[in-house]
């Protein structure tokens, strides 16, 4: 069952209004307002505070109403231990520490002591509070006694309900009693989120008096065993119930707040304080709070607000002059709260903010504002006799008559004449049409006051111009001149009016070579006349550039120039055909062609008028390297003659001669003709490199100049070599190179002995072996010819016998068994006998050794009977394998 509590149950009354605190006690609820610095005393009237108890816990019973037994969680206990750490589900506050998790002992409480998970529960008990009983501190007993769920019943947890009304339930379900098996158990502690409440049900608790004297403890137990609250009659005593609840409700305490976060213990009715509101708010709220043993708030009063005011006043005054009573005193309030009540006990009493007619002394304003506070300023009015002053405009030009004089009584008091002493006794403030001098006015006036006020008028000197700095052109036709005037005396500002220029000011820097007038007027209008004369540099002037020249079309040549005149770093720009080639005193050029114009152009940094000048480069008549061969095409090897027929031959101071492959270079002077042996098949390119008479070297390739044929090469094959000596007719197969159109054969030894057909027929002699020698000779178009000889063999025809049986008995007669063989490669020779089995009994690579009938190492004769053979043999003229298998009969 889930059950709301009310926290504070006397928290529950309000009130609210407001007076201006005319005494120094208020009622809590109560508004007021006080002045600045007084105290006030605050009055629990309603006695909010009287449900603090200052203990824990207290103890009420209630019905029983468990929750169902059987919760989400279950733990599985062995006798006198603990569970591990079990999750809560939300924060619990038990004696003033906040908790989200336990452990569960087997002997019916709960531990928040985490330190005790998985560790040993005790089952002696013991009265609490008690600081020496480590594992039971810090626990809710249901009651603690000793039983034993290793053998049965069940365990269970659960929470139950929504944030912020939940609740966390242990059930013990039918558990023996340690010693009183038989006696099962049952019960359950609840705790409540929020209110820390705590329950337990217990639905059968029975005596087993023959174990632990019957004990149980029926409380809560505080961390450290200081203090404890039991269930009266039930601290470690033998008792017994059936369907039982009891609730321990945590009890509150209540301290004075106020609203700038100070706090005070609740020690009686009464609080005095003197309240400081800190800016910008003007007012101090108090009220009492109820907080639980962890520290959070539960509930609080009304509040009280103190509004605290102060007034604050200021004096100010103007002074009495001619000591007239003219002055004035003046009382402003800066603070406080209106309508204000103003006294001026030094005069007469008077009641308003202000009072005029007030002649030199100290005088004191008293004021009250709306809430009864006070405060006082004082003032001193002085008495302050009239000044009289002038001032004067001076002559704007010399020997000129515009200045004035001007003079005044300060402050003006009373009816006021003025008599001037200048030729004309001017009568007014002002005097005018004055000329340079000093001038005096004297001022009177009705009420008594007399002065008089001296002026002097004076003369602006004449305006001065001079020029200060002058800078001639720095290029050439620029306009980059600059003079700078200084102007003095006179009035200020002055205008600048330039002849040759758009300057305004006193510096023109924009000038052209030449005479230049400048009018300067100042501010009055009083003008002065200056006159100055610039110069400029030297126009630019190519004076020396690299002549007309000729050179050889491979060359390249450096031009060189030099300059005068201007006034700035020079720039020498290069071109040719109207595009620049580069810049500098010097340039190295290489033209492609002869008559080669090349043009530079010389500047300065300045950009005055450039100058330029031009040279032209020429080549002397090309010559075009070419040469002819006797003949285009022979045969390798043989000496080609060559003949120069280069273009312009008659310029030639030597040519070189180059047909490639590294051998085949020569060097001539003039155009003479060459000759050269080549053995080297292949199509020959000329490079021909001439240099002529003036140095100029010149060079042009004939492509396919000459043609080395190859010799042809001779070579064939026979239909068959070696051949048996009784297969002697044997063909030639050609394989010569195709170039070949005549072959001629000699073959001494056969029929015929000669032929010059391409592929023709020789038979050698039969059953004789022979080697035979045969010749080739091929000749091609150009008459080139090769020749080539091979042999002929003519070779014994393989044979092979092997016997049938033999009969290795002892006797004289047939004691071996072995092949005979002949034409055969004697080193590439294996024959292999088996018994019936397969297994190998003998075996030879050399064919002239035979059998005896044994088997291994010391000689064991065989069984009569029929053994295999097999025999490989290869032919010594051309590497063919041959295989010849059979059985012998052996018989002792």
């Amino acid at each position: 069952m889930f059950r709301t509590k009310n926290i504070l149950a006397s928290l529950l009354f309000t009130a609210s209004f407001s007076h201006v605190a005319t005494a120094q006690n208020i009622c809590l609820g109560t508004d007021a307002t006080i002045c600045a610095g007084q105290s006030v005393t605050l009055e629990d009237c309603g006695n909010y505070g009287a449900g603090s108890t200052g203990v824990p816990y207290t103890l009420l019973p209630i019905g029983y109403s468990p929750d169902p037994f059987g919760g989400t969680g279950t733990v599985n206990l062995s006798d006198d231990s603990f569970s591990g750490v079990i999750p809560i589900g939300f924060n619990f506050c038990f004696y003033g520490n906040t908790h989200n998790s336990l452990v569960i002992s087997s002997n019916n409480y709960v531990s928040f002591d985490l330190g005790n998970a998985n560790g040993y529960s005790p089952w002696v008990t013991t009265p609490i509070a008690n600081a020496g009983a480590n594992q039971t501190h810090n626990a809710i007993m249901a009651p603690w006694q000793d039983i034993n769920p290793g053998i049965g019943g069940t365990i269970s947890y659960a929470t139950y309900g929504t944030a912020p009304n939940r609740r966390f339930v242990v059930t013990w379900d039918n558990v023996p009693m340690f010693s009183c098996t038989g006696t099962l158990y049952s019960s359950q502690i609840k705790i409540f989120e929020t209110t820390n409440e705590i329950e337990t049900h217990i639905v059968d608790k029975q005596i087993c008096a023959t174990w632990n004297s019957g004990n149980a403890v029926h409380g809560v137990h505080s961390p450290g065993g200081t203090d404890a609250l039991t269930v009266p009659g039930r601290n470690n005593t033998q008792w017994s119930v059936v369907n039982e609840g009891y609730l321990w409700t945590p009890q509150l305490s209540v301290q004075w707040v106020d609203s700038q976060g100070n706090t005070w213990p609740y020690t009686g009715t009464t609080l005095t304080v003197t309240p400081t509101p800190i800016p910008p708010s003007d007012s101090v709220g108090y009220w009492l709070e109820a907080i639980d043993n962890c520290g959070t708030a539960m509930g609080s009063s009304d509040t009280t607000w103190i509004t605290v005011t102060s007034t604050s006043v200021t004096a100010s005054m103007t002074p009495d002059i001619c000591t007239s009573n003219i002055g004035t005193v003046t009382a402003t309030t800066t603070s406080g709260t209106g309508p204000f009540n103003y006294n001026w006990p030094g005069l007469g009493g008077a009641t308003t903010p202000t009072v005029t007619g007030v002649g030199a002394g100290n005088y004191t304003v008293n004021v009250t504002d709306a809430n009864g506070c006070t405060a006082s300023a004082s003032i001193l009015v002085t008495d302050t006799p009239a000044s009289f002053q002038g001032s004067a405009t001076v002559v704007t030009c010399a020997g000129g008559n515009d200045g004035t004089a001007f003079a005044e009584m300060v402050p003006p008091l009373g009816n006021i004449t003025y008599l001037w002493d200048d030729p004309m006794a001017q009568t007014t403030q002002t005097a005018v049409g004055l000329t340079a001098g000093q001038y005096t006015c004297t001022i009177t006036s009705d009420i008594g006051c007399t002065g008089t006020v001296v002026v002097d008028v004076l003369e602006i000197p004449p305006l001065t111009v001079n020029i200060t700095s002058q800078t001639d052109v720095t290029c050439n036709s620029g306009n980059d001149g600059m003079v700078t005037l200084t102007a003095t005396q006179g009035t200020a500002p002055y205008t600048y009016v330039w002849d040759n220029s758009a300057s305004t000011t006193n510096v023109a820097n924009d000038l052209v070579v030449g005479p230049h007038q400048i009018i300067v007027t100042d501010a009055n209008g009083c003008s002065v006349t200056v006159n100055a004369v610039l110069n400029e540099p030297p126009a630019l002037d190519i004076s020396f550039i690299t002549p007309n020249t000729q050179i050889c079309p491979e060359d390249d040549i450096t031009l060189e120039v030099t300059g005068t005149g201007g006034s700035s770093p020079y720039t020498f720009t290069w071109s040719q055909g109207g595009n620049v080639i580069g810049t500098g005193d010097q340039i190295t050029v290489d033209p492609t062609t002869t008559n080669t114009e090349y043009c530079v152009t010389l500047s300065e940094a300045c950009g005055s008028p450039t100058d330029q000048e031009c040279v032209i480069i020429t080549f002397p008549t090309p010559i075009e390297p070419n040469a002819v061969p006797d003949l285009y095409e022979k045969c390798v090897p043989d000496v080609f003659e060559f003949t120069n027929t280069s273009v312009n031959g008659a310029e030639i101071a030597t040519a070189y001669w180059d047909f490639g492959f590294g051998n085949y270079q020569v060097l001539e002077n003039g155009n003479d003709s060459t000759s050269l042996y080549f053995t080297d098949v292949g199509t020959y390119d000329l490079i021909m490199t001439v240099t002529s008479i003036y140095g100029c070297v010149y060079e042009d390739t004939v492509f396919n100049i000459i043609e080395v044929k190859p010799v042809p090469t001779a070579d064939f094959n026979f239909s068959s070599n070696p051949a048996t000596i009784f297969e002697t007719t044997v063909t030639m197969q050609d394989k010569s190179s195709p170039d070949v159109v005549q072959w001629t054969w000699d073959s001494p030894f056969s029929s015929p002995m000669t032929s010059s057909l391409t592929n023709p027929t020789f038979v050698f002699p039969e059953g004789e072996v022979g080697q035979y020698p045969v010749q080739l000779v091929v000749e091609t178009e150009l008459g080139c010819t090769d020749t080539v000889t091979y042999i002929m063999n003519i070779v014994e025809d393989v044979l092979f016998y092997a016997p049938n049986a033999f009969t290795p008995d002892g006797d004289e007669f047939n004691q071996t068994w072995k092949v005979e063989v002949a034409g055969i490669d004697e080193f590439n020779f294996e024959l292999i006998i088996f018994n019936r089995w397969g297994e190998i009994v003998w075996e030879t690579r050399d064919p002239n050794v035979g059998w005896d009938g044994t088997y291994g190492k010391d000689g064991r004769p065989v069984q009569d009977g029929v053994y295999a053979w097999i025999a490989r043999v290869a032919v010594p003229y051309n590497d063919d394998k041959l295989e010849y298998s059979g059985t012998i009969n052996l018989i002792r």
